[in-house]
């Protein structure tokens, strides 16, 4: 059990990664550039985890539904919500793109705060066992991962994290997912 402490630091910390992602813009597109969906997860109910010190610990609970190819994630508390979601949950989509690694496909209108730039937002997803290590990165975050310099990405504004290209997308995901330590996971709950 997270002490009340440690849930209100949990709240705080998702609250400014929230607001960073939102500063520093987000990976979008005007249009949907993936489609060939994968259905890995189960639904049921699952369990948001963080690494803390070493150790995957509980930071919220919720179910995780499947429709039509499509994934619906619904929080069982109220609280920001850890993807940016409307009060009903957000819907998304994951796309296979080799060695247990997907691309997370969300619509920015399933978002609580829309995007500023694109329609749709991306993230990564790495199955783990009966997990899965994901993360939504910011536009700084792909650019960082991608070995540009400080010089250089002072140059580049956030919507150069907006592609219109299946391949430039995917390619800039991968290697964000492969040099980057995931510390967030969705895993079944145990209850």
């Amino acid at each position: 059990m997270i002490s009340p402490c440690n849930l209100s630091k949990g709240l705080v910390v998702s609250g400014l990664f929230v607001v960073l992602a939102m500063l520093a813009g987000c990976v979008t597109s005007d249009e949907v550039l993936l489609n060939a969906v994968a259905t890995p997860a189960r639904a049921g109910k699952y369990e948001v985890q963080y690494l803390v010190d070493g150790k995957w610990t509980k930071f919220a609970a919720g179910s995780l539904a499947l429709a039509k190819q499509t994934y619906s994630w619904a929080e069982d508390r109220e609280a920001l919500s850890l993807l940016n979601s409307r009060p009903a949950g957000v819907r998304f989509s994951l796309v296979d793109i080799g060695d247990n690694y997907f691309i997370v496909v969300v619509a920015s209108a399933d978002l609580r705060i829309p995007t500023s730039v694109g329609n749709y937002m991306y993230g990564v997803v790495r199955r783990a066992g009966g997990a899965f290590l994901y993360d939504l990165p910011s536009c700084l975050d792909l650019l960082v991962s991608q070995g540009f310099t400080d010089y250089q990405i002072e140059k580049i504004k956030a919507h150069e994290c907006q592609y219109s290209n299946k391949a430039s997308l995917t390619g800039a995901l991968t290697r964000y997912a492969k040099r980057t330590a995931m510390w967030k996971r969705l895993a079944p709950s145990s209850h």
